[in-house]
């Protein structure tokens, strides 16, 4: 893997994670007048909408029924499972306690692609991502108030997550990253129709018009660089980058509804944020040492070559000269 593509991951996840931050708190604002339902149906209209022109006008669509292979509609379903757990969750918790449960994920996924895929996580990377856990706890606080049944809901909902992430590196390489986006925003839609049915829906007014527009646009942002991310760069490097969505989660706070954190959550916000970088810098280390290996072993190869002047005919042609 090439310090350039990971690089790359790591910039995608971050976007990823700010996309699904201000998504979280659209829908979350949106969803106390409006049935959740509701809610996610009309965002995947929106949603589907915009990415089935995208896909259009980039040809996408072309590889027609390529785009239902059975790891993009495995990827779905994990997301429409997860997705479910944790927006109606989200909607029946704190804000700060649904997030704290999703930072749990970063550890399902290192532990995962350490054991599906064999990458390697040294003792330094898993102690990072500890710490950075450790952090979360410092920023959230979470009271045992907190930890009920929804929040099982939500320590579920990671779990699918972690999995759609781990599905992800299986996808096919040609398989363009917007259309599998919209092949998951056609499932989100219909998860959004199936919950409503069990809903009563209200009318929707102007009001509704911004927050909705506003989710979509963040949510096929979100989705569409977690697929890049995953796709690009090893997991256990990219993992760790979800924990910035508290950096955005603080700053949302602070702008929209004028919470500033404390010193406590400061300090978390500091092991996070180093952990982080800590583990880039890992990274960054591990793949020198393997590029220094690679290069070494091929000035062996080639100096165990003869030469010109070594040459066994070489030789003999000129002693017969």
């Amino acid at each position: 893997m090439l310090a350039k593509e990971n690089g790359r991951a790591l910039l995608a996840m971050f976007l990823s994670t700010a996309f699904f931050m201000f998504n979280d708190a659209t829908l979350k604002y949106t969803a106390q007048t409006m049935p959740l339902g509701q809610v996610i149906f009309l965002r995947g209209l929106v949603t589907t909408a915009l990415m089935g022109m995208v896909c259009l006008y980039l040809g996408q669509f072309k590889i027609g029924w390529r785009l239902c292979h059975p790891v993009v509609l495995a990827r779905a379903l994990l997301e429409v499972i997860g997705s479910m757990m944790y927006l109606t969750a989200l909607t029946k918790m704190p804000m700060a306690n649904a997030t704290a449960m999703l930072q749990a994920m970063p550890l399902m996924v290192t532990a995962g692609a350490a054991i599906v895929y064999g990458e390697i996580v040294g003792w330094r990377r898993w102690s990072a991502v500890a710490s950075g856990f450790v952090g979360v706890m410092l920023i959230i606080q979470p009271g045992l108030d907190g930890f009920d049944a929804w929040a099982l809901l939500a320590l579920g909902a990671v779990f699918f997550m972690a999995t759609r992430d781990l599905v992800t590196r299986r996808m096919p390489k040609g398989l363009p990253s917007f259309g599998v986006t919209f092949v998951v925003c056609v499932a989100v839609t219909f998860m959004g129709a199936g919950l409503g049915a069990t809903e009563v829906w209200v009318p929707v007014d102007t009001w509704y018009l911004w927050p909705i527009l506003g989710s979509s646009a963040f949510i096929i942002g979100a989705y569409y660089f977690a697929i890049v991310s995953n796709r690009l760069g090893e997991l256990v490097a990219v993992a760790p980058m979800r924990y910035t969505g508290l950096l955005w989660a603080t700053a949302i706070g602070v702008l929209v509804w004028g919470t500033f954190p404390d010193w406590i959550t400061m300090t978390g916000m500091v092991i996070v944020v180093g952990s982080g970088l800590y583990t880039v810098h890992r990274e960054r280390l591990r793949l020198r040492a393997e590029q220094a290996v690679e290069q070494a072993e091929v000035n062996k190869k080639a100096a165990s070559r003869p030469s010109a002047s070594q040459d066994p005919a070489s030789t003999r042609a000129a002693a017969t000269a």
